[in-house]
């Protein structure tokens, strides 16, 4: 069963997503303080976190911010009255994380949450790999599709771009490869690098 962590200072809400939440093993707690002291400090380990934005001390997206920047990539979820584009813009730089407007209904909140469980890792790594094998086997179109999945998964990924630039490279789009392989060093410069490592 999932284990979730739920932050929101209202008592009323956490109340309320505890009951949709209903057959979940679950933590219910106040302040993103509190989350991250279970977190870094007792070592539990979430399949999800729901958040709000707007918390006493931290916010949500300090949050977000925080565990992200130390390699945590649990999905979170912010839950928020507040949907400001800038606010919103902000969140979706980051991998694995999604929005859900309050007030909420129990469908839409299980909705979100079971697409941001389900949505493996895996996927994208299994993409990776298989993409890899088309480019190489000289498959271009299953190449194609795999790598457009890949983006899909992961938006602010560089490999995505990278491999993009390695199919149209072979395909001799040289302006287009190009492109994308300047999309990929933007995102990480060391792509290249890492890239080969991968295929060793």
């Amino acid at each position: 069963m999932p284990h979730i962590l739920i932050i929101d200072d209202e008592r009323n809400v956490r109340f309320l997503i505890e009951k949709f939440l209903e057959g979940f093993t679950y933590d219910s707690l106040s302040t993103v303080e509190e989350a991250l002291k279970n977190i870094f400090e007792k070592n539990i380990n979430y399949d999800l976190i729901i958040s709000d934005l707007k918390l006493p001390g931290k916010s949500g997206i300090e949050l977000v911010k925080e565990l992200r920047e130390k390699a945590i990539d649990t999905p979170i979820l912010i839950v928020s009255a507040y949907t400001k584009p800038e606010i919103l813009s902000e969140l979706f730089k980051f991998e694995r994380v999604d929005f859900l407007s309050k007030p909420f209904t129990k469908e839409e909140l299980l909705s979100k949450v079971k697409e941001l469980i389900d949505e493996p890792k895996e996927s994208f790594d299994r993409a990776l790999r298989m993409a890899n094998e088309f480019l190489n086997s000289g498959d271009l179109n299953k190449a194609e599709k795999l790598i457009k999945k890949m983006f899909s998964l992961s938006p602010s990924s560089p490999i995505p771009h990278y491999l993009m630039y390695e199919l149209l490279k072979k395909r001799g789009n040289l302006e287009l490869a190009n492109k994308h392989l300047n999309a990929a060093k933007s995102l990480d410069e060391n792509i290249e690098v890492k890239k080969d490592a991968e295929n060793k």
